[in-house]
C-alpha cells in the first residue's frame, strides 16, 4: 500500500470545517480533515484563520478563536509545517488570557522564532515579551 504524500491544507478548508457556513464545502472539508490523512498546516494559515474569525465579519472572541485553533492543532493528522506544534500551542494558550495576552500575529511569530531556536526578536513593540521572545530595539 502506497502512502499519500503530505499536502498542505488551506485556510479556507479549515474555515469551512469550523464555520459550517457552506454545507457542500463543509461536508468535503469534514471528510478530508476527519479522514486521518496527514495534513500540513502553516503558521500563515493559522494566522489567517485567527484574523478571519476575530475580524469584522465573524467577530469571535479571542479566547474562542484561540480555543478553536488549539483544537485544530491537537488533531493527530495535522502536521505543523515550518514551526513546532508545541510552540504554537503554547503561543495560542497565551492568547486565551483575558488581560495582557499577545495578539495572534505576535504569538505565531514568536512560536516560529522559538521553533527555530531563537529567543530574541528585533522589534519596536516592547510588548513582544508577552509572546515569549525578548524584544530588542534595532540599533
Amino acid at each position: 500500500m502506497r502512502s499519500e504524500p503530505l499536502r498542505a491544507i488551506d485556510t479556507n478548508v479549515i474555515l469551512r470545517y469550523l464555520l459550517r457556513d457552506d454545507i457542500e464545502q463543509w461536508d468535503k472539508a469534514t471528510r478530508l480533515i476527519d479522514s486521518g490523512r496527514l495534513l500540513g498546516l502553516t503558521a500563515v494559515a493559522l494566522a489567517e484563520i485567527a484574523w478571519t474569525l476575530a475580524g469584522p465579519i465573524f467577530r469571535r472572541d479571542r479566547t474562542d478563536v484561540a480555543t478553536l485553533l488549539l483544537e485544530v492543532l491537537s488533531r493527530e493528522n495535522i502536521v505543523a509545517v515550518g514551526f513546532d506544534k508545541a510552540e504554537a500551542q503554547a503561543a495560542l494558550m497565551a492568547c486565551t488570557s483575558p488581560t495582557g495576552a499577545p495578539n495572534f500575529g505576535d504569538a505565531l511569530i514568536a512560536a516560529c522564532a522559538r521553533s527555530a531556536g531563537l529567543q530574541e526578536i528585533y522589534s519596536f513593540d516592547r510588548r513582544f515579551a508577552r509572546a515569549g521572545v525578548t524584544p530588542i530595539t534595532p540599533p
